[in-house]
């Protein structure tokens, strides 16, 4: 059994169709079979085994998994079992027992991978190379100039190399006739509207869009992992410390160094919102940490890192502006201030290495500097000093 799983638009599908396509001769038959839902599941398994002629058509699904399960002389079946997403669907009772079949699976659910551990791929995004290439396909070679090379390089560098994000840009280029350096001004002015733009003619695309296929994912999230991606989004997208949650729930969220006055408003309201993410029935356990960002890593719209005394969090980029652009205005201003205090904990690892994975989404929060009252803001500056940012 082989199984791929990635982000969504991460183009799971389409490396599989690839396949089959490229080594079709190898297999007697293949399958395609729906994997959003157990009765998806059974409903294609009996339609493509039915459709093997009318000594077959009255077979039902176990039936069915038993013929597939079946030796063939002549060679193997493949069978793809695609967007395998829901975590409570039991895909072991619905895949055929044996050899007989090559089975692959693939998945938004990561989690998944732990049923074919030694033959699992986790796609993440393209290489440039790959990325420029499929921003160029069905061009005129005569018509790919350096110019238009560096352009295509550009568009997928702010487009970090996502796969669905990059066939919306071409499909928009060749719909509009609009050249690269017009579609990157496009980007800069417009990129929620483009991104949200539903692709078309896209064979084997499963999302009508780049922000779609992420919502597919949030959709499945409980209101307390929600509110966790909220918060992560009002950071830099690269390397936060998780440890600095830990540090801080631990003081509950309340007792930072040096406070030069009573808390503010400001201070409260952000509080409030990481007791609503990280307390439960008003306490804290570490354990209920690491179920969050389970799910988060579930269906890959983050990963976590470890380096020498640090676990570190990153968003994919795309992801953490789309996120961010789901959040109403009311909300973003309790966010953006829970982010602050936060980060304030961070006065406690002066003297320590993890400070320097603070000083980037201390300056992402830079537009709130001067609205910031006299704790936070000292805070904040002993942050940026002591992590060697300013002297």
């Amino acid at each position: 059994m082989f199984v791929v799983t990635g982000i969504g638009g991460c183009g799971k599908t389409q490396l599989v169709l690839k396949f089959l396509h490229v080594y079709s001769s190898r297999f007697v038959t293949s399958f395609i079979v729906d994997g959003s839902s157990e009765s998806r599941i059974r409903a294609d398994i009996i339609r493509n085994v039915r459709s093997l002629g009318t000594s077959y058509s009255q077979m039902g699904f176990d039936e069915c998994l038993l013929f597939l399960s079946q030796p063939l002389p002549t060679g193997m079946r493949m069978i793809l079992y695609d967007n395998v997403d829901d975590p409570d669907i039991d895909i072991i009772s619905l895949i055929p027992h044996g050899n007989a079949c090559a089975v692959t699976l693939t998945s938004r659910n990561r989690s998944i991978s732990s049923i074919g551990p030694d033959a699992h791929l986790e796609l993440d995004k393209m290489s440039m190379d790959e990325a420029v290439e499929l921003l160029l396909q069905g061009t005129s070679p005569a018509l790919i100039t350096d110019e238009v090379r560096k352009g295509a390089t550009e568009i997928a560098e702010k487009l970090d190399c996502l796969p669905i994000a990059l066939q919306q840009a071409r499909g928009y280029m060749h719909e509009t006739r609009c050249s690269a350096s017009a579609y990157l001004d496009r980007l800069r002015t417009s990129r929620t509207k483009l991104l949200t733009r539903e692709l078309k003619y896209e064979r084997g695309a499963r999302y009508l869009s780049t922000y779609a296929a992420f919502n597919a994912s949030y959709k499945r999230f409980d209101q307390q992992t929600q509110k966790l991606l909220w918060l992560l989004s009002f950071f830099h997208w690269s390397k936060f410390p998780l440890d600095l949650i830990t540090l801080a729930a631990e003081h509950d969220f309340a007792e930072y160094e040096s406070p030069y006055t009573s808390p503010g408003e400001k201070y409260h309201t952000g509080k409030a919102v990481l007791e609503e993410i990280f307390f439960t029935d008003g306490s804290w356990d570490v354990t209920n940490l690491d179920e969050l960002l389970v799910s988060l890593q579930s269906y890959s719209l983050v990963t976590v890192l470890s380096e020498p005394g640090a676990r570190l969090l990153n968003i994919h980029p795309i992801v953490h502006e789309w996120v961010k652009s789901t959040i109403t205005n009311e909300e973003k201003i309790r966010f953006q201030w829970a982010a602050v205090v936060l980060l304030v904990f961070g006065t406690y690892w002066e003297d320590m290495p993890n400070l320097q994975y603070l000083i980037g989404h201390v300056m992402d929060l830079s537009y709130l500097w001067n609205q910031l009252q006299i704790n936070e803001a000292t805070a904040l500056s002993r942050i940026l000093i002591f992590g060697g940012a300013y002297s």
